[in-house]
């Protein structure tokens, strides 16, 4: 990440905690709040890869940046980090899944999902908010996907995703004034975990989107940013999509296009 749109102080003072920061989005959003003067600690389940990201990113902005672990299906780990850091802006950015058609998943293949994207942000985001309300208050920012149109292929991570949007606006009403509580859902940004997860096909083809091009990881860097700076203090129980209006128009599929057949038949009844 390169660009500097804010200021370097702009969150000075300020504790910034994400969670899968040490790849992808989440390593982006961890240099962001880094450059903007934020004290940023990243935490996952591994401790290699955050390390190497910490020491990346403080190279990157002249900030230091902690490490430390958590998984966020597990309460206890997320209690023990909150018991460790008392933090001023909480990204809830951890979270995964795999393209399978619906009729597809297992039980097991199901609550995995909802329990890492929606059970697991919980957590979080309960943990944290009440040291928030207990304490000075806070920022919460939620890191979502462009639920609204359905998700093709990715039904259980569509469904968790959708509840948290809706957990933010509620808590946005809950909490408030003392913790304000926003979503981010990014569109189609080709990191790792993108390649890693998606057959090539999926996202090869963005004509039909108004800006027809894969987002760059500090675009969704700069969303959260200004989400948790002063610039937002009158923002809360909201959604900003930063998706190039993918979700207007545009494939919204996670499988390819052959991957549903079934589509050239017509029911008999």
């Amino acid at each position: 990440m390169t660009e500097r749109p804010f200021a370097s102080s702009l969150l000075a003072g300020k504790t910034a905690l994400v969670t899968g920061g040490g790849s992808g989005l989440g390593r982006a959003i961890a240099e962001g709040l880094s450059a903007a003067g934020a004290d940023v600690v990243i935490a996952a389940r591994r401790k290699e890869r955050l390390d190497v990201a910490a020491a990346e990113i403080s190279a990157a902005t002249g900030n230091p940046v902690d490490v430390d672990l958590v998984d966020i299906r597990d309460r206890s780990t997320i209690e023990a980090l909150a018991g460790r850091h008392d933090v001023d802006i909480l990204v809830n950015n951890a979270g995964g899944q795999f393209p399978q058609k619906a009729r597809d998943y297992s039980p097991n293949g199901w609550n995995s999902v909802i329990d890492l994207n929606l059970n697991g942000t919980w957590a979080m985001t309960q943990v944290f908010g009440n040291q928030m309300l207990d304490g000075h208050g806070g920022n919460i920012v939620q890191i979502v996907a462009i639920v609204g149109r359905g998700l093709p292929g990715i039904a259980h991570s569509a469904a968790a995703r959708a509840g948290v949007v809706e957990l933010a606006k509620t808590l946005a009403y809950e909490w408030g004034p003392a913790v304000r509580v926003n979503c981010v859902a990014p569109g189609a940004f080709r990191t790792d975990g993108w390649e890693a997860t998606y057959d090539d096909e999926v996202g090869a083809d963005m004509s039909g989107v108004p800006l027809p091009f894969p987002g760059r990881p500090s675009d969704i860097a700069n969303a959260v940013v200004f989400l948790a700076s002063p610039a937002a203090s009158y923002i809360t129980g909201e959604c900003l999509y930063v998706d190039g209006g993918h979700a207007l128009h545009g494939p919204i599929s996670a499988l390819p296009p052959d991957g549903y057949p079934e589509r050239s038949t017509r029911p008999t009844s």
